[in-house]
Order: structure tokens, then sequence, then C-alpha cells
């Protein structure tokens, strides 16, 4: 019994597989040629931590791996203030098939033409195929029937029917196929049945009937029987003409009619299926439904994918709804005039609407209601809301170590505004740092805007870190919060140790500062001998970008004598380059504007790291510590000095010319010529002496 099964199953497999379909008996084959189309997008420019939770567009997919674009900005408006944060955009694609059959084949279903695909219409008509086709054949002039395969004129033959026939007691083999030969009545002969044969005519043979002076006897014409002296015609419909779908009758000329049933269409010799997506879409709304082809004659209306149904009946119509918890809680739902859904994040958050993301704080105080840090951030955020409120919910991109932990209350009691400032920047990293688990590096640098060097390693699936002035490790918790302006991780510590302080005061100018502060002594030198007056004593507000003690070293190569003596100007020009006159930039507004023109009216551009270090124009200069206050503006240390390029080379090109002239040595005796000696400074020459007199003592 197992192999007629087996025989069975690969039977139905067969026909599961054939390109053909059974309608009542008539085989239809189908075939398409769909045109397929891809198509790529990129969505909207968002932070880069949220990238790969943004979903494409309805409709469209991301690549595999992912193809993320670095290149693009995103605005955010944070406090009633715009900024311009670099983000990035994933590429998102989709493949458009527009339907459409292979030449021969017509209709939504692709049904083969009549005649076949290879030669439709028997080659004698175009068939009206195409995906928007009904098959039909537009004969040419000479041909007429469903399949242009008989001649317009029945009395004509011929492969272009242009053959007329010439029988005159006879049938003529008429058509495409036809010669043109006679088949003589009774009674007749000849080529065109035109002549008599009296041995037959005195016979009287019967109507449709034959005979010849071989066999002068009467016999019917093939297909006819004979009944007592009649010849009977054939049944027409037997074997029938007609479409195996069509009806087959006889009509009062003893020929076959072939009728197509209901939600057909042909001759009736082809019977071809009824779309009715194929009129006026079947009649449903065209805006909001497709037509789908169900049968011969029948076709439903489906709604366009996100869309439903009016009273549950799709040919009434479809609408788009927003439906509830479809988007993020904070996003707002609407419907786009292409009559789709989208949800909307708020100005102030970045997201694809199904998501949305707020400022660091905000996401901050989010996590800490929910998730494994339920209630463990509070300390955090006294810390964060105190201490650098205004850094994370004004500018980014910002990277936060969040401390978490259950103890509070000795926390908060310690907590001041100063204290917080301080160790907030301590958590602080500029830019966007996410944490991959797979891959290198397995060790990274940060910097802290406090100036201190972090190191994060990944071991045994699991990050730590340390400051490079603490024994101690810790651990990350969770890593990857997004924000709108940033991203942070969450740790298992607080770091109470603070780094050196800066000597600054709300209540001296930042002259002042830079003369009483050690770090800045050979910046001092040369403000007080560059022949400016002393501009950073005035009102400001100025913000100031001091290079340290030890970058001012690195000119002590010939390049700062120089410009302490014959480079006066040019070493005006470098401190300009150094003073913003224009207001006082704190490190968030430093970060956010990314170009800064100093008061040497030359752009001074601000770039992160890939280690968090604020860097300083063309030759990136790092920036050591921020925000030092002043009565009068700000200062920001730098571990390098700035060249502006307009002062390039600093040291003066040489280009010496030397002067040669010949001289004569003392006059000599020739004999002693090889002990001459020449002059002082100067050499001998390889030229023939000239001839002298000198004077000879005895």
């Amino acid at each position: 019994m197992a192999e007629p099964r087996t025989l069975l199953l690969l039977c139905v497999l067969v026909l599961c597989l054939s390109d053909s379909s059974f309608i009542r008996g008539q085989t239809v084959r189908s075939k398409r040629c769909d045109i397929h189309t891809k198509f790529v997008t990129h969505t909207p420019c968002t932070a880069c931590a949220a990238i790969r939770r943004q979903l494409c567009p309805w409709g469209w997919s991301r690549n595999f791996p992912e193809k993320i674009l670095l290149d693009c900005r995103y605005e955010l408006q944070l406090r009633g203030a715009a900024i311009s944060l670099s983000g990035c955009s994933q590429e998102c694609w989709k493949d458009v098939v527009q339907k459409a059959c292979c030449p021969g084949y017509w209709g939504s279903q692709c049904f083969e033409c009549p005649g076949g695909p290879a030669t439709p219409c028997s080659g004698h008509g175009t068939c009206l195929d195409g995906i928007e086709g009904n098959g039909t054949c537009v004969c040419q002039e000479n041909f007429s029937g469903s399949v242009c395969q008989e001649c317009r004129d029945p009395n004509r033959f011929g492969p272009d029917c242009q053959s007329v026939c010439n029988c005159v007691h006879g049938v003529c083999s008429h058509g495409p196929r036809g010669d043109g030969s006679c088949r003589c009545f009774a009674g007749y002969t000849g080529p065109h049945c035109d002549q008599e044969l009296p041995v037959c005519q005195s016979l009287k043979c019967p109507q449709n009937s034959q005979c010849s002076a071989e066999a002068p006897t009467c016999k019917c014409l093939p297909g006819y029987t004979q009944q007592d002296n009649v010849c009977l015609a054939p049944d027409p419909c037997q074997p029938s003409a007609c479409s195996p779908l069509a009806r087959c009758s006889v009509t009062p000329q003893g020929q076959a009619q072939c009728q197509c049933p209901e939600n057909y269409h042909g001759d009736g010799k082809v019977c071809l299926p009824r779309d009715p997506c194929l009129t006026n879409f079947g009649g449903c709304p065209s805006n909001s439904t497709f037509c789908l082809y169900r049968g011969p004659g029948k076709a439903t209306c489906m709604c366009r994918p996100g869309m439903t149904s009016i009273n549950n009946n799709a040919s009434e119509g479809c609408h788009v709804s927003c439906k509830p918890h479809s988007c993020d809680r904070s996003a707002t739902c609407q419907v786009t005039p292409d009559r789709k859904t989208s949800c909307v994040c708020k100005n102030d958050e970045v997201g694809d609407g199904h998501a949305c993301y707020g400022h660091l704080l905000h996401e901050v105080r989010r996590a800490n209601q929910n998730g494994l840090v339920f209630l463990r951030l509070r300390a955090a955020i006294a810390m964060l809301e105190q201490g650098c409120q205004e850094i994370l919910t004004t500018s980014g991109p910002f990277t936060v170590l969040v401390p978490s932990m259950f103890s509070v209350s000795s926390v908060s009691s310690n907590m001041n505004a100063t204290l917080a400032q301080q160790l907030c920047r301590q958590h602080v990293i500029a830019g966007e740092h996410m944490l991959e688990n797979a891959g290198p590096p397995s060790t990274r640098r940060w910097w802290t805007l406090a100036g201190q060097e972090v190191t994060i390693t990944f071991k045994n699936m699991r990050y730590a870190y340390k400051y490079e002035d603490q024994p101690q490790q810790f651990s990350i918790h969770k890593a990857n919060y997004i924000a709108a302006n940033g991203v942070f991780h969450t740790v298992t510590a607080l770091r109470w140790q603070l780094p050196p302080p800066l000597p600054g005061d709300s209540k001296k100018t930042v002259g002042q500062i830079l003369a009483s502060t050690e770090v800045f002594t050979r910046f001092e030198t040369i403000l007080e001998n560059c022949g400016l007056p002393s501009i950073l004593d005035g009102p400001g507000p100025f913000t100031v970008f001091a290079p340290s003690n030890e970058a001012v070293d690195s000119l002590r190569d010939g390049r700062l004598i120089y410009l302490f003596t014959a480079g006066l100007s040019k070493l005006q020009e470098l401190v300009r380059y150094h003073i913003y006159n224009h207001g006082q930039l704190t490190v968030e507004k430093l970060i956010s504007k990314g170009r800064v023109l100093t008061m040497a009216n030359q752009v001074l551009t601000v770039n992160i790291s890939e280690e968090g270090r604020i860097l300083l124009g063309p030759e990136g200069i790092p920036v050591r510590r921020v925000d030092v206050p002043a009565a009068n503006g700000v200062i920001h240390m730098l571990e390098g000095i700035l060249l502006p390029p307009t002062i390039l080379p600093i040291l003066p090109k040489h280009c010496d010319e030397e002067q040669h002239q010949t001289v004569l040595g003392s006059c000599v005796d020739c004999q002693a010529l090889n002990t001459s000696v020449c002059p002082p400074n100067s050499v001998k020459m390889d030229i023939f002496p000239k001839e002298c007199v000198y004077i000879h003592s005895p």
C-alpha cells in the first residue's frame, strides 16, 4: 500500500506545481511577468542611540546587516530653544511589485490568450492582453472568429484569406487552412463542379449527396446519413465544436450555435472568465480598497493595509483611525494626507512615535519609575537636578554615568548646589557613547567634564569602569538608556572624591584669575607682553580658552622668543584667537554651537572625540577643565595652544644671498708659489696665476 500512496502524493504535487488552472473542464494556463523595482529611503535623522529602535515606514524593511548613515543633523526644542545635533538615519528598502502579464496573457489572473501565447489569435489578430486586458482577439481585416481562425468572407480561402472559392455546384474547402478544392454535388464534376454528369442526373440523387462517373450511384456527403431517400445533415453539436464551458444549440439552418455561460465572455468556441475588477474596479472604492478576483464574475473588496472597513463592509469604503495604545504615551496619532496613521513625538523628543525619548534628565526620571532600577535613582536625580540640570536639559549630546543605589538619605543630607555641580561633572562625558556587547575594543577610555580619565573594560559579559586616580573598579549595571540629547548608563557607585579645584571666583575678573592662578602664569605673561590693553578686566562677558603652562612651553623652540621680539603682531593675533568676546560659553553651549567666531575674527571649530574629549581648532587641542567661573565670563583650560592659521608659519623663512669676490694673495717667487697662503676667509682657486712684481730682500 505504500507505493500507491507515494504515487498519489506525487500526482497531487505535480497538480499543485503545474502552471495551469481548471475551469469546469477547460484548461487555462496562467503566466505572470511582474515587474519588481527596489526603492530605497532613509528614516528621519534622529539621535544615534535611538536609531536601532526606530522602525522603518510601513511597508519598508531594514537592511541586514543594518546600514546606518552618520552624516545628518536633527533639530530639537529643549526648553524653548532650538538646537541642532549630529545624528543618524537608517536605510530602508521595499520591493514594489507592479503586476504584469507576460505577452500573450491577460487579466488579473494572467490567463492565456485565445490561440495560445506563442501565436495568439491564430497569428491573424491582436490579443487584448496585459493585466487590464480582457483577452478579446481583434482580428485583421480578412479574418473573423473568437480566435481569428476563420475568413471573414466564407467564400474565401488561403493563409491570407485573399483567394476566392469557385465551386459552382459543390462545397469549397474554405478558410485559412482551406485549399479552395471543390467537393461536387451529385450530377456535377470538374475542378469547379460546373460540368454535368448525365449518368448521375438520371438518378435524381437527393440533396447533400454526390455521384461520380466511376461509381454512378447516389451517396450522401461525408458526415451526412441516409434515411430513405434523404441525406440528413449531421448534428453540429455531436461532437460539439464549442468550448466545454459553452452551450451548443442548432440553428434553423442546421448550424451549431455556441453560447458562453454567465460570467464568461467569448463566441462560445472560446469562453474566457469575466474579471469584475477590470470594470469600474469591481465597484470597490479605489482610494481605500483593493479589488480581489475570486473567480469568474466574482470579486470582493478588501481594505488597504492600516484601514478599517465602514460598517464591516469594505465595498462601502474604508477609513483610517488611530487605535488606542498604538503610539507612545507622549506621542500624537495623526492621519496623513495619503490616508495612513502616523505617530508623532513632541518637539522636545526624538523617536518614531511608537517610542519617544525626552532629554537626559527626563529619561533618568522615567527610568526611576519602572524596570530594574525602580526607585534606585533618586540620589542620582537629586545630584543631576542641582548640579547639571542646565547641561542635561538644554544641549548635548552627553553621556551620563547614573549611580543606582538603595540608600539616599545620606546623599541627600550632604548635597548642596556647589557640591552637586562638582560631583555631577565627574559623571558626565561629552558626546554620545553607546556600549556594544559584541566585538572589540574590549577596553576604551572616556574623559569626564571634570577632566578625569575613565577606563571602561568588557569582560565575562559585563562592563566595569574605574577612574585613573582611584584604585577601585565599579560595575555598569545597565547600559544604553536612550535620550533625545544623549545616552546614560546606570552604575553601581557615586564618585565622592572631587578633582583638584581650579580657583574660580565669581567676584574676580578673568584677568585677575589668570594672574593669580599658578597653572596659567605663562599665558598671563603672554597677555602682559603682547601690547594689548587689559581687555580681560573689562565688563565682558568673555569666554577664554587658556592654555596651561605645559601648553605654552611647547612654543619654547624659538617661536616664543620670536613672538616676544619681532613677531608682536602675530602674538596679538594668537591672544585674540583664544578669546570669544560675544558671550559666556559654558561647556553645554560650546558643544552645541560647534563653531565659535573668536576675537581674531577667525572661526574656531569644536569637535568631540571618540573618547569624549572636547577638541578645539584644526589641530584638535583638548580641553582639560571646563567652566572656571569669573565675574565677567568663564575660562576653559587647554592642554595645548591654539595657533590661528593666519600667523603660520610663526618663524619667518630666510632667503640669504651669497656674494663672492676674487682677491689676490701676496706676490712671491714663482718657484715658491706652492707654499703661498691665501688671505684670511678665502679659499684657493684653481686658476692660472697672474704675473706680478715683488721686491726681493737679500
